[in-house]
């Protein structure tokens, strides 16, 4: 069955606004934020500006789409990872960890442009108000794990909130390293000292094996 003329045009555009992202994408990871511009990202695409300005709007529209873009790879596998079943609160804990570690591991380019929008003042501000709802979410699934993990095991309540501090640090410490130091061990490296963590953390618990993963 053929498409309809206004189907074409529209997978046609999806495709070219896909195809300007990962040119954004690229850009930022490699210059930065304040050295990405609408010209040089649609060189990198291949496409005219105009196109660019077609679909974003401006430099702004662009950066919050790559934002938007970024959180939803990332939300999309902390989703199936926390709605897996069959595990005991330790299990699910050490899943949702393990994610976070392997994607910092599989996807450099995206934690290059991260980090630009972190360390820069507009991409900061762009950051905060577009992507801390996403933040707190996941912060909040770790809580709520910890807090499970403590009932379980009569551990003292008052220490929830440094025990989820030290593993937000920990892991936002993995991704400076994962992303200044890139090596093949930085996932196994990475993960040995999530379950020691753990380990120290919570003696009453037994971790489950590490699973078996090719990074």
């Amino acid at each position: 069955m053929l498409h309809k003329p206004t189907d074409r045009r529209r997978i046609k555009g999806e495709a070219s606004r896909r195809l300007i992202l990962q040119a954004a994408i690229a850009c930022i990871a490699t210059q930065g934020l304040s050295n990405t511009t609408l010209d040089r990202v649609a060189e990198g695409a291949g496409v005219s500006r105009a196109l660019v300005i077609f679909h974003f709007k401006s430099k702004r529209g662009l950066l919050a789409e790559v934002l938007d873009f970024l959180g939803g790879r990332y939300t999309e596998g902390w989703d199936v990872a926390i709605a897996e079943g069959g595990a005991s609160t330790m299990e699910k804990l050490l899943r949702l960890l393990d994610y976070d570690v392997g994607f910092a591991s599989e996807h450099p380019e995206y934690l290059s442009t991260w980090y630009a929008f972190w360390g820069e003042a507009n991409g900061n501000s762009l950051y905060h108000e577009l992507s801390f709802p996403r933040d707190k979410r996941y912060a909040d699934d770790v809580r709520r794990l910890l807090a499970s993990l403590i009932e379980e095991g009569g551990y003292d309540q008052s220490n929830l909130t440094a025990l989820r501090m030290g593993i937000t640090a920990m892991l936002f410490g993995l991704w400076i390293e994962a992303h200044l130091n890139p090596s093949p061990d930085n996932y196994r490296e990475g993960m040995a000292a999530v379950r020691l963590f753990c380990s120290n953390a919570f003696p009453k618990h037994q971790l489950p094996p590490a699973p078996a993963r090719a990074i």
